[in-house]
């Protein structure tokens, strides 16, 4: 069979709606678990509780130690038993989000550590404490530390997003699968997914260095 690309100029609508889903599903789902994990991150280091830790701790080690898509079986098909029915685009927004989560928590209490014990002592001889220290001093710095591994992570989440196929989200894996299963040419099919999802990461990496950059000089 010889590989005909008329077969990818005609794929290539649909597969771009199913980039736009892919999209949504990893803003929405990275977004999400950045919002969690900053607010872990800042209940950890305020709270100081053991159990607390111990329940953020065995969070994580849970996360890291099974894989993305087991957590995504478990949450659509394993929920619904207690009740808790979801469709399959919630379900599968909620599994990355839950994932990527423990992955930030860790990437931001890195970020954390870099921010100097003096930043914390200075702001309160200020009188500067509770939410305006995390909001004016202690976060943007973090973040800025955490720029390099947080867009490590949304490329990990943007790739991970193709997993949700097996739980029938239309993003551009199911999109490309349903095409070629009706043409049958999976190799032209799947060399067009194959750039596009390379062109999403890669435009994701470039942005991060020029943000970095411009950081950079202002920080000069």
């Amino acid at each position: 069979m010889k590989f005909d690309i008329s077969y990818i100029i005609d794929a290539l609508p649909r597969l771009f709606e199913g980039a736009l889903i892919t999209l949504q599903v990893a803003i929405l789902g990275f977004c999400l678990s950045l919002i969690l994990a900053t607010t872990i991150t800042i209940a950890r280091t305020s709270l100081n509780s053991k159990i607390f830790n111990t329940i953020i701790a065995f969070y994580i080690s849970f996360i890291r130690g099974t894989p993305l898509l087991v957590q995504i079986f478990l949450i659509y098909y394993v929920l619904p038993v207690f009740g808790l029915n979801l469709g399959p685009f919630s379900a599968g927004i909620i599994a990355i989000t839950l994932n990527s989560a423990a992955f930030v928590t860790e990437i931001l209490r890195g970020g954390l550590a870099s921010v100097p014990n003096g930043q914390f002592e200075a702001a309160k001889s200020l009188g500067i404490s509770g939410v305006a220290l995390w909001r004016k001093i202690i976060l943007p710095q973090t973040f800025i530390a955490s720029i390099p591994p947080l867009v490590n992570e949304f490329t990990m989440v943007l790739k991970a997003t193709a997993l949700l196929s097996v739980i029938t989200v239309v993003e551009l894996m199911r999109v490309s699968q349903q095409i070629y299963s009706a043409n049958y040419h999976p190799v032209e099919v799947l060399s067009a997914t194959f750039v596009i999802y390379f062109l999403m990461c890669f435009v994701v990496s470039r942005s991060s260095a020029i943000l970095e950059n411009k950081l950079k000089v202002k920080r000069a």
